[in-house]
């Protein structure tokens, strides 16, 4: 009887497995003086080239103008400009309802505001006068 050594499919696998692991740990341990590892490892990402949302100085958000009247609003920071689009569902449209310069709008310190910030200011100082 002649006895053909096989073998043993499993102690490959396992030798196999411990060479992967092996040469993996060299890369990891070499901090890439192999020159084997990407350059990526570690490094900071490189700054974003395509600006998000906001980042040219247009922001475009969606708006509910009416119960069922959905739109958009566009607000361009660097023009100080606010438009305001409506979606026409029936025509397939998006149509300018409002546009407006908000340069000056900023500068205003009480406008359509009640009550006043003096109001305010008068209701805190006599709440911190008051005996407690």
């Amino acid at each position: 009887m002649t006895n053909s050594r096989r073998p043993n499919t499993v102690a490959v696998a396992l030798y196999i497995n411990a060479a992967i692991l092996a040469v993996i740990l060299l890369v990891l341990v070499s901090g890439n003086r192999l020159g084997i590892a990407p350059a990526a490892f570690g490094q900071a990402a490189p700054p974003q080239q395509i600006p998000i949302a906001g980042g040219t100085g247009v922001y475009v958000m969606p708006v509910q103008l009416h119960p069922s009247v959905w739109g958009c609003m566009i607000m361009d920071t660097q023009q100080k400009t606010l438009s305001i689009y409506e979606y026409r569902a029936g025509q397939q449209s998006l149509e300018l309802i409002a546009s407006r310069d908000f340069e000056y709008d900023s500068q205003l310190k009480n406008f359509n505001t009640d009550p006043a910030w003096s109001d305010i200011k008068k209701m805190v100082q006599q709440q911190d006068d008051a005996p407690k």
